[in-house]
């Protein structure tokens, strides 16, 4: 491998593992900050006076829609509308819809990358083989190697399999052009998906550093589900 391949090479394998755990991080986050955007979503209105119950029935076509509810919505009670798994539920949904859908795509699957990285991890399977393991403890972290390796190929999450290699000595594929040119590809899919992640209300929430912000954030959000205008209070 030239000077140059190795670099790009390299280079490759270090953003795509930068970008599994960003992605990772980033959905964590929206994940932490849906409750609490919905929490902050109830006390706004509350003090704003705005009626969540009726806004959903005056806006029944509407809300049916982005909640994503498949009932009749006219024979839904109004409390009914406001119990937390719905709020959360249409919150996600409402994201996806106003700022395109965030859920995960699959990776592009390359019949000749994917038959290479299984060979990788027959390789890595034989050198932790539970059989081999001369005690307890070695079995049960062979096992979970074993585990690991799998899950990564699986997920087609490569760069972890070459880690394992290097770990044990196991010679590394040497199609390193055709790693590359797969690995920019997945490396433009994953940063797709942190972008639309950092998009989402609950992760805009999160980031949100004064109560200020938040309320600029609900306000957003009302605009564009309800299509209301909540104007400032005046200080």
């Amino acid at each position: 491998m030239s000077i140059t391949t190795q670099f790009r090479w390299k280079r490759a394998v270090n953003s795509l593992r930068f970008l599994h755990e960003e992605h990772e991080l980033v959905k964590e986050v929206s994940n932490a900050g849906g409750p609490e955007f919905q929490k902050y979503y109830e006390k706004f209105c509350a003090e704003n006076n705005i009626d969540i119950a009726a806004l959903n029935a005056k806006h029944a076509e509407r809300v049916k829609e982005v909640y994503g509810v498949k009932d009749d919505l006219g024979q839904i009670p109004d409390q009914d509308l406001q119990t937390r798994d719905e709020l959360l539920d249409a919150c996600d949904t409402m994201i996806a819809r106003f700022q395109g859908s965030v859920a995960d795509e699959d990776p592009i699957i390359d019949k000749e990358i994917h038959e290479t990285f299984a060979r990788l991890f027959k390789a890595i399977a034989i050198h932790v083989h539970p059989d081999k393991a001369r005690d307890e403890i070695t079995r049960t972290l062979f096992e979970q190697a074993f585990k690991e390796a799998k899950q990564a190929l699986d997920k087609q999450q490569y760069f972890k399999l070459l880690e394992m290699a290097e770990e044990l000595d196991i010679e590394l594929p040497k199609n390193y052009n055709e790693q590359i040119e797969w690995m920019t590809t997945e490396n433009k899919r994953l940063r797709g998906l942190v972008q639309k992640a950092m998009q989402t209300y609950n992760y805009l929430f999160y980031d949100c550093d004064s109560d200020v912000n938040r309320d600029h954030l609900i306000r957003s959000f009302l605009k564009q589900l309800f299509d209301l205008d909540v104007p400032q209070k005046s200080t």
